[in-house]
């Protein structure tokens, strides 16, 4: 069974407690991936993400995709990973086999070298870490001013896969085809500036990190665009929405809906582009929609909700 607690990527530390452990390590910027050498040619991330679908084979590319999406964030492709198990009461013996079968079956399907491996059990729901290397194919454009930002697809294709899977009416089979293709397939081909991902923190972590680390400040227009379908902001789960303290950010005076979207946590997420002035493209022409505005600033966020 499904523990909501763990479900996803949600037994994440809040955003907040992250950012001051990277802090106390001396990584100020909290970066979600890491380069090998100076400016090397490859690039290195680390996700853990527990069973977050009874089918061991959703499970397996939904958390391949989150682990992947850093990489690629990164301008990256990845080459190698490894795991390594953390097998529950959910996954009995039979289980077990089925679940390693279904990662190392879509590795090669991606064309992805499996690593070392490694297994063990928990008391708790079954989870993967995997361990990622990427040859970095392309350089994203540095020093952001100002321009728009842009989301490659709606926010909570997670929260409603967990509705279906506790027995909601919800359609599975296209929600699984967007959490295995979080990627777009024109998103990576815009010039842009820098691109994060919306994971366990939440659109406003992920943005604000970027914030944070560029020295931004940014507005978001959000809207019922921005979300997966209706049942979203409609039908709430305490376990999958992050608290607003948790942020350290002053949230006080936004619109109730902007501030439920954007502290959705999410796995295997969407990706947000930051695209400078001067270089804009058409959203069509990224498959992606219009999520906001930056300029240089002191890592302000402000939420709207447009009609």
């Amino acid at each position: 069974m499904i523990c909501p607690d763990f479900f996803g990527c949600s037994g994440k530390l809040s955003y907040a407690e992250t950012r001051r452990l990277a802090r106390a390590a001396g990584n100020g910027a909290c970066s979600d991936f890491a380069q090998l050498g100076r400016d090397g040619p490859m690039v290195s991330s680390i996700d853990r993400v527990h069973r977050c679908a009874r089918d061991w084979n959703i499970f397996a590319r939904i958390a391949l995709d989150h682990a992947f999406g850093d990489v690629l964030c990164a301008g990256a492709v990845p080459v190698h990973a490894m795991l390594s198990f953390e097998f529950g009461p959910d996954a009995d013996e039979g289980n077990r086999s089925i679940c390693s079968a279904a990662f190392a079956r879509e590795l090669a399907v991606r064309g992805v070298q499996l690593g070392k491996c490694h297994s063990g059990l928990s008391e708790g729901v079954t989870a993967v870490t995997v361990a990622v290397l990427a040859d970095r194919a392309t350089r994203l454009n540095s020093v952001p001013r100002e321009g728009s930002i842009f989301l490659s697809r709606p926010i909570g294709a997670l929260k409603l896969l967990y509705l279906s899977e506790l027995g909601m009416p919800i359609e599975t089979n296209s929600l699984a085809g967007i959490l295995a293709q979080p990627q777009s397939n024109g998103f990576f081909e815009a010039p842009w500036s820098f691109v994060t991902d919306v994971s366990g923190h939440g659109l406003l972590g992920a943005v604000a990190q970027a914030a944070a680390a560029h020295g931004l400040a940014v507005d978001l227009a959000l809207s019922n665009v921005h979300a997966a379908s209706s049942e979203v902001l409609g039908i709430p789960v305490e376990c999958l929405q992050n608290p607003s303290k948790s942020y350290d950010l002053p949230l006080t005076g936004f619109d109730s809906r902007a501030v439920a979207l954007a502290t959705l946590r999410e796995t295997a997420g969407p990706f947000v582009g930051f695209l400078e002035t001067g270089l804009e493209v058409k959203p069509v022409a990224i498959d992606a929609i219009p999520l906001g505005r930056y300029a240089a600033g002191d890592g302000r966020i402000n939420l709207t909700w447009i009609e």
